[in-house]
């Protein structure tokens, strides 16, 4: 008898059910202060700073350098900062949503994000940290 097969993670992605409407093809660099309206689905290279109102879904493929804040999920398939073996201090991404790292995701730069998933496999080599969500107080009505 065979020993039984540990269950395994499962990452389906839906780019149409995501709302993910604007793509950067692999071999495309891309530099610069850039603003996406809705989520990316990056195969290629994004270098510079700006915000993804929406999820990133960073392919096998695709490279996001630089300063950028993501309003949704993020998913790393590929590489978050640059491509080495030490962590890249020019990447720093905020992401408002859950990272999801696959097993085939590497992060080598800062990242702050709601939430983080880490698929066995994936590379963590720059620092995390959560955001915490200020607690706010509820406001108290006097009686004048």
């Amino acid at each position: 008898m065979s020993a039984p097969t540990p269950p395994q993670d499962t990452l389906l992605l839906d780019p149409v059910a995501m709302h993910i409407v604007n793509r950067v093809a692999e071999g495309t660099v891309l530099e610069g202060t850039l603003n996406f309206k809705g989520g990316l689905l990056l195969q290629g290279t994004l270098r510079g700073e700006g915000e993804i109102a929406g999820r990133l879904v960073i392919w096998h493929t695709g490279q996001l350098q630089g300063r950028f804040r993501i309003l949704g999920d993020l998913i790393v398939l590929g590489h978050l900062g640059g491509v080495t073996d030490d962590t890249d201090t020019s990447t720093a991404i905020e992401c408002q949503g859950t990272v999801q790292v696959a097993s085939t995701g590497v992060c080598t730069g800062s990242l702050s994000a709601a939430r983080l998933r880490l698929y066995e496999g994936g590379v963590m080599q720059g620092p995390f940290r959560t955001l915490q969500r200020e607690r706010l107080l509820p406001v108290l009505d006097t009686m004048a």
